[in-house]
């Protein structure tokens, strides 16, 4: 049991994190990265105050770093859902459950934007998931569609138990791949079928496949706690970072523009210390 958990380790996380555990509050961050593939991308940093002219591979290391001496405790896992259960939380992994009386929200944004047809055919062919849902395919062909090299594990798996599996990257892929795995080059344009998926079309040509797999570096924000308040595909937040959701906070670009690492930590900073009040007025019930 923690007192604060925080979903995402980009720079609102990290900065989450470390204002949770300089409280004495046991914080655990779960991410599916082992760092933000958004700051990995940045070359060269030019515009943080105080460290110019700095990659965000070494910036996000050097945060990482911080979080770890303070105490945070890090796990590797995609948060696939949220449920309140009383004054607590439980969080629902691929591979774990995690209970915290207070949530952060640091998911950052999704590497690639929906699919057309993507949303119509959830649960009807289209997961993202390939270890939780994998096994219904088996002996059927499936596409995999990956924003992140985090998608790689999951080509592997799916290549155990499908009869064919396309993986189609959407990033620099330079890796090798199972023989039951072709690699198909081209952007996904449409999700097509009838009562379930039956089709891919991409700028390469069409698929004919059972099932699709995405991997993006999160899940939507709004499929990850019943009723939150989304707008434009952001959640929505007061000056404190608290959500709709009592205890639910949520800091950094899940929550809009600009997207920028200064504004990530400071809404970072500011939800941690706002899950700290809130789990006072708990203490005193």
């Amino acid at each position: 049991m923690y007192d604060i958990a925080i979903i995402g380790g980009g720079p609102a996380g990290l900065s989450a994190a470390v204002n949770g555990c300089r409280r004495n509050k046991k914080t655990v961050i779960i991410s599916k990265e082992d760092q933000s593939s958004k700051i990995l991308q940045a070359h060269l940093i030019d515009n943080y105050l105080g460290l110019p002219q700095i990659s965000g591979a070494e910036l996000g290391r050097r945060m990482k770093e911080h979080a770890l001496a303070l105490g945070t405790t890090f796990v590797k896992d995609e948060i696939q859902s949220i449920y309140r259960e009383g004054q607590n939380f439980t969080l629902i992994g691929r591979e774990s459950s995690i209970e915290a009386a207070a949530v952060i929200l640091a998911v950052g944004i999704s590497l690639g934007k929906e699919i057309p047809g993507e949303t119509d055919f959830i649960g009807r062919g289209i997961s993202y998931c390939a270890t939780c849902d994998g096994m219904f395919f088996k002996g059927k062909t499936v596409a995999l569609i990956g924003y992140i090299p985090e998608a790689e594990e999951e080509v592997n798996f799916l290549a155990e138990v499908c009869q064919k599996v396309y993986y189609i990257p959407q990033y620099n892929f330079k890796g090798e791949l199972p023989p039951k795995v072709q690699l198909w080059q081209g952007k996904p344009l449409k999700v097509l079928g009838n009562q379930k998926v039956e089709k891919l079309k991409t700028s390469s040509g069409e698929l004919a496949v059972d099932g699709i797999f995405i991997e993006r570096s999160g899940r939507p924000v709004d499929q990850l706690s019943e009723g939150l308040q989304v707008e434009n595909g952001f959640i929505i937040t007061d000056t404190d970072q608290a959500t709709n959701i009592k205890g639910l906070f949520a800091a950094g670009d899940c929550t809009g523009k600009p997207w920028q690492i200064g504004r990530a930590i400071g809404q970072g900073q500011v939800a941690a210390l706002a899950a700290v009040r809130y789990l006072e007025t708990l203490s005193n019930i």
